[in-house]
């Protein structure tokens, strides 16, 4: 169809209009067997390994299940994800995640020698991370109750621990043993 030539300032007619209500979605979830379906394509991991990351994630608390059984991010797994690719792009990189299962295989097979190639990996790794350590600041995650410590008086606050979020007084030294929220 050839159209018709155009000027500027010339009345277009329309052929109508449509006005169509979309809603937007979240992005789509992991189950664990998509999950495991796209480690397997991008071949990462062996089936050994895919039952320990997906506990891992969850018992880090990276992740929860929803009540389909799908993965979502936490609070904290969207930051330690943040802070991964930030700093350490090359570790979590998935081309470089698959050279290095290659190699591993290598090595399992007698191919490669092991210690060359841990070292070509840990001694760049090695020197980023305590650069890391010096020059990152820890984000404080805390948030405030809204009540004061019985005991001191002073503010209470939500912090994130290894098991969870829990209550603690905010004039004490981080103990992860306190209770859970």
């Amino acid at each position: 169809v050839i159209l018709p030539e155009l000027t500027d300032g010339a009345l277009l007619a329309s052929t109508g209009i449509e006005s169509i209500e979309r809603q937007t979605k979240g992005p789509a979830r992991f189950s664990d067997a998509s999950l495991i379906k796209t480690l397997e394509e991008l071949g990462i991991g062996r089936p050994s390994t895919y039952a320990p990351t997906l506990s891992t994630l969850e018992d880090r608390g990276y992740t929860i299940r929803d009540d389909e059984k799908r993965l979502s991010p936490t609070e904290v797994g969207e930051k330690v994800n943040e802070l991964l690719v930030e700093h350490f792009p090359r570790v979590v990189d998935i081309d470089f995640t698959r050279t290095m299962e290659e190699q591993l295989d290598e090595i399992a097979e007698g191919k490669k020698e092991w210690r060359p190639v841990l070292a070509e990996f840990y001694e760049p790794f090695a020197k980023n991370l305590k650069e890391k350590y010096e020059t990152v600041a820890k984000e404080d995650m805390t948030e405030p109750v809204g009540r004061d410590c019985p005991k001191c008086g002073k503010p209470l606050i939500l912090r994130h621990g290894r098991f969870g979020r829990f209550i603690a007084c905010s004039g004490m030294a981080l103990n992860t043993s306190s209770a859970a929220a």
